[in-house]
């Protein structure tokens, strides 16, 4: 039996889920909502979906308060071991003095497994606070998910990025922009610079297919994750294992292509189960 076929059997499906893009913590930034609050009420739906494991940024990251947010992020990932890992929220506007205290303190953290930046809410990607975050993940050899949403951060600031930093691995959020005429200019530069990735969050809103984003960006280097609890998980976990994609394919997309950004990492590894 399938992957499609255990979900619409109503079954956890059977291949290991990696979501790779969450944010623990209720908020109202902005007039979001959400009807799911605490940490146990992820893992009940992560239960009834058969998502493994997830990687969050709390939600407190988003006005900038990097100290609680990567402290709260730390709590959960202690709570529950082997299903909440955390990325370091960088907040530049913090100034460069936390930002190191912060990558000091974290990057030892075996649940912490890379960076969360959220230009266009904080700054330029191109700002220096930024830019020693991607000096550090591109040694320590660590992935750094980045926000992305119609051209901002400018796609002239992520080439950058990519070409001055070749061992960096550059998740682009929300399929490099959330509408198709960003990802065909994503996709563009991820031909020339392989450690590019995309991550699918809120799919919903662009106009490309699952097996768009694969044929555009490589089956290799696409990335599942949710926006959780931003957004509800179901629809972007639908869109790939209701797609017309291979289980081969689904799999690498679940959770493969993360574990493999994870190969010679000096931060922290997920557990399989």
């Amino acid at each position: 039996m399938g992957i499609r076929e255990d979900a619409f059997l109503g079954k956890p499906i059977s291949a290991f889920v990696i979501d790779a893009h969450t944010h623990l913590q209720s908020s109202s930034y902005n007039g979001w909502y959400q009807a799911i609050r605490r940490d146990d009420e992820v893992i009940a739906l992560m239960d009834r979906l058969g998502i493994d494991c997830i990687i969050t940024a709390p939600h407190s990251m988003i006005p900038g308060d990097m100290e609680f947010t990567n402290a709260s992020m730390a709590e959960s990932v202690a709570a529950y071991p082997g299903r909440i890992y955390g990325y370091i929220a960088v907040c530049p506007q913090r100034g460069m003095a936390e930002i190191k205290a912060a990558i000091a303190k974290y990057s030892k953290n075996p649940g912490v497994v890379g960076f969360k930046f959220l230009p266009g809410y904080h700054g330029p990607l191109a700002c220096p606070e930024y830019g020693y975050a991607l000096d550090f993940a591109a040694e320590a050899g660590c992935p750094v998910l980045c926000h992305t949403w119609c051209n901002s951060p400018d796609i002239d600031e992520v080439e950058q990025a990519a070409k001055t930093r070749p061992t960096l691995k550059l998740m682009m959020a929300h399929q490099g922009g959330g509408v198709s005429k960003e990802t065909d200019a994503y996709t563009t530069l991820m031909k020339d610079y392989p450690n590019l990735y995309m991550e699918i969050c809120g799919s919903l809103y662009n106009q490309y297919s699952m097996e768009d984003y694969v044929s555009l960006a490589g089956e290799d280097r696409v990335i599942f994750g949710t926006d959780q609890i931003n957004l509800d998980p179901r629809f972007d976990l639908g869109q790939v294992i209701f797609s017309t994609l291979s289980d081969e394919v689904k799999k690498k997309i679940l959770a493969e292509n993360f574990l493999r950004l994870l190969d010679g990492s000096n931060l922290g590894r997920i557990a399989i189960r």
